[in-house]
């Protein structure tokens, strides 16, 4: 079974117009001609092919992930941030009171040490 398409097929390709221009072209020669001028572009691809760049993984990282660095703060923000919040908020709310401290009193010096 074919994967689902994700693009309209155009009319020169439903017409059949577009198979036709290629077929002329390779009798012509024009697609031997040119072929010279797509070496450099078929090297790039087969090199990221080679080394995964159309893995899905790197599709990933390339396609889904955050590449501004104010979204990948904020969902640090988000990851990080907010379980230390709620942490310190329940941690905080679960606490007695801090029952009050006495006050110092303060003590005098016994007569004997008194300068006079």
């Amino acid at each position: 079974m074919a994967p689902l398409r994700y693009r309209r097929t155009s009319v020169r390709t439903a017409l059949g117009i577009t198979a036709e221009e290629k077929r002329i072209k390779r009798e012509l020669g024009i697609t031997a001609l040119l072929r010279p001028f797509r070496w450099w572009g078929n090297e790039k691809r087969k090199v990221k092919r080679e080394l995964g760049y159309y893995s899905p993984e790197a599709k990933f990282a390339r396609h889904e992930l955050p590449r501004s660095m104010g979204k990948i703060m904020f969902l640090a923000l988000v990851i990080f941030g907010v379980p230390l919040m709620l942490g310190w908020l329940l941690n905080s709310a679960m606490q007695p009171a801090p029952a009050e401290q006495p006050t110092a009193r303060t003590t005098s010096l016994p007569e004997a040490h008194v300068n006079k």
